[in-house]
């Protein structure tokens, strides 16, 4: 098979911090297991690097037989397909699009859809994505959902907790449902405050940093632990010590969060919001609760249920286990769809 030169966030030479480097960390992975022959231009941080331009210029110039996998957010992924119009010889594109917005996007004019005719397929996370795009008139799109390379899953002995220790893992904005978080467990405290508590994980957006930790800080069973790197995977040992996972997201860019994943491999049933893919992946009452989007009082009466009736936990943390294994990078992308897609590469 020719080269792959896949264009996307790769996190810039640091632990990725974000689900679409997180994304490509796991591809590039599974390319290296498999022998590929791979170029990655690495677009983590282009502002402020601008010689990635110019790589990905001569990267497009210098390799026409190659096979280009896009795999980036939405906006990110027009302009690439933008740059691949400038030259006049086609390309073989695959965009492995990364978040739910494209479709959209294109329906609402907010982007063109002359640029993505480039793409030879589009691999979506979810089948809502494949039917917007279908709905564009775009017919060549394959629904994959996301995926990790999963080594093992963590020792975890499923048991009705006497103190619900609730988690949330992701970027630290507002938009991820943090301040959603912070009002349910005001509302919860002056019946529950000590039969459980609520931990964050991940890199806090630096405008938001102040409030955020000022209100962690005012709350006595609340608390903010710094990031947490699942590439290293000694780490979803620490993750699997919680029994729920919290995502109320509402962020606009929001496909299938790769969170859900370290969730189910944690053993970990999530409460998240009826946003996006969410619902399609979190089973209602069977691995998590889906509720009210961007609605403190629907995550409170969720997580409420769940102190409760903490004998439900060890049912759910069962039913995630065995979901876990489904999004093993492996048992997604299979042969088959590698050849469909003209990428495959025998060993």
């Amino acid at each position: 098979m020719n080269k792959v030169v896949l264009i996307g966030p790769c996190g810039g030479g640091k632990i990725p911090a974000n689900g679409a480097s997180a994304k490509n960390y796991h591809l590039l992975k599974f390319f290296e297991r498999k022998h590929y022959n791979v170029c990655v231009i690495d677009t983590e941080f282009w502002k402020t690097r601008p010689w990635v331009l110019i790589n990905l210029f001569f990267a497009i110039l210098l390799n026409r037989k190659a096979k280009f996998v896009v795999a980036t957010d939405n906006m990110s992924g027009y302009r690439v397909m933008s740059v691949f119009s400038y030259f006049p010889r086609k390309r073989s594109v695959l965009y492995w699009v990364i978040g739910g917005s494209v479709g959209n996007w294109i329906k609402s004019g907010k982007v063109k859809a002359e640029p993505y005719k480039i793409v030879e397929w589009f691999l979506v996370e979810g089948p809502k994505m494949q039917h917007t795009l279908s709905e564009c008139g775009f017919e060549n799109v394959i629904y994959v959902p996301n995926f990790k390379n999963i080594a093992h899953l963590p020792e975890k002995q499923p048991k009705v907790p006497l103190h619900v220790k609730f988690v949330f893992l992701s970027r630290i904005i507002p938009a991820k449902g943090c301040d959603l978080i912070l009002d349910a467990v005001r509302l919860l405290n002056p019946d529950y405050e000590k039969k459980y508590s609520v931990e964050f994980y991940g890199p806090i957006e630096e405008a938001y940093r102040e409030e955020f930790l000022s209100r962690v800080n005012a709350v006595a069973n609340v608390s903010y632990k710094g990031f947490l790197d699942l590439t290293d995977t000694r780490n979803y040992n620490i993750l699997a010590k919680y029994d729920i996972m919290l995502f109320p997201t509402f962020w606009h860019g929001e496909g299938f969060p790769g969170v859900l994943i370290d969730a189910y491999i944690a053993g970990l049933p999530v409460i998240a919001s009826d946003w996006s893919l969410n619902a399609d992946i979190i089973k209602d009452g069977f691995t998590g609760r889906i509720i009210k989007s961007n609605d403190p009082c629907s995550l409170k009466e969720a997580m409420e249920i769940c102190l409760a009736n903490p004998e439900t936990i060890p049912i759910w943390v069962n039913n995630c286990r065995q979901e876990a294994m489904t999004y093993d990078i492996s048992n997604v992308l299979t042969d088959t769809l590698l050849k469909k897609i003209g990428i495959y590469q025998s060993i």
